[in-house]
């Protein structure tokens, strides 16, 4: 047997995928990021629309809906869930509740809290008649009421999430475009002397979107550009500071 030739080179192993490898990204990526540990060409972000927050509400009259028409649980007590989820929702969308005024209006409601079982305790006449009044409420939704209702937001939900597959932001590594289609780019920011940075202005909002936010683009200082409810924002953060480099992109939560 012929031993090997120190000079031949020796033959070529199969090629492998290299952790590295770019990964070309596609615009459903503003739904879920995909590939967070591979190197990025591009970023795709979107914003979405306030409907995106209603997912609570939605879940809370389908279940409402199947529970009342099979006769699981009380009228009442689906009345009071549908209820609950919907001011849950509204409260989200009128308030901002930063990481103060969320823990304010915690302590808020512990006070409540001790002066509603104070007043039963001590039965205050004022209180314990507006604790008994709330008590004796009976919200109640037919069955049809809540499909109609899970129909309606559902509905404007989808519509919703459409916008973000044709209004997006492409992120770079050197600009920063604007995509309206089918008219394509709408505007555009060099990468360089600009900055990105994550916010969370509600804490309510961050939580919804599963760990969302806002993303602000700022050049010399000025803020040029605002990326508001952006769902999945923490995993996004991941490859945008491996493809901008962590001197480029700050994170910081307001104060």
């Amino acid at each position: 047997m012929d031993s090997p030739d120190p000079t031949t080179p020796p033959a070529p192993l199969e090629a492998k995928p290299a952790s590295g490898t770019t990964v070309r990204e596609t615009p459903w990526e503003v739904y879920w990021p995909r590939d967070l540990s591979a190197s990025r060409s591009a970023i795709p972000i979107a914003s979405f629309p306030p409907i995106v927050y209603f997912w609570p509400t939605m879940i809370a009259l389908a279940a409402g809906a199947a529970l009342q028409a099979l006769g699981w649980l009380g009228a009442v007590s689906i009345g009071w869930m549908v209820t609950a989820a919907l001011a849950f929702n509204l409260t989200v969308i009128v308030l901002d509740l930063d990481q103060k005024k969320f823990l304010i209006a915690c302590l808020l409601g512990l006070l409540l809290g001790a002066l509603a079982w104070i007043a039963h305790d001590k039965e205050w006449a004022v209180l314990s008649s507006g604790a008994a009044w709330l008590a004796g409420l009976a919200p109640t939704y037919s069955t049809d009421a809540l499909l109609l209702l899970f129909t309606a937001i559902a509905a404007l939900f989808l519509v919703g999430m459409m916008r973000p597959r044709f209004d997006y932001w492409r992120f770079e590594p050197n600009e920063f475009t604007h995509y309206v289609q089918p008219f394509g780019r709408d505007l555009s920011i060099p990468r360089q002397g600009s900055t990105v940075s994550r916010e969370v202005p509600d804490l309510l909002e961050f939580f919804l979107l599963f760990g969302g936010g806002s993303l602000v683009i700022k050049r010399e200082g000025q803020v040029v550009a605002r990326i508001d409810h952006i769902p999945f924002l923490g995993r996004r953060m991941v490859a945008l500071e491996a493809m901008l480099g962590v001197t480029r992109v700050q994170s910081h939560d307001p104060a």
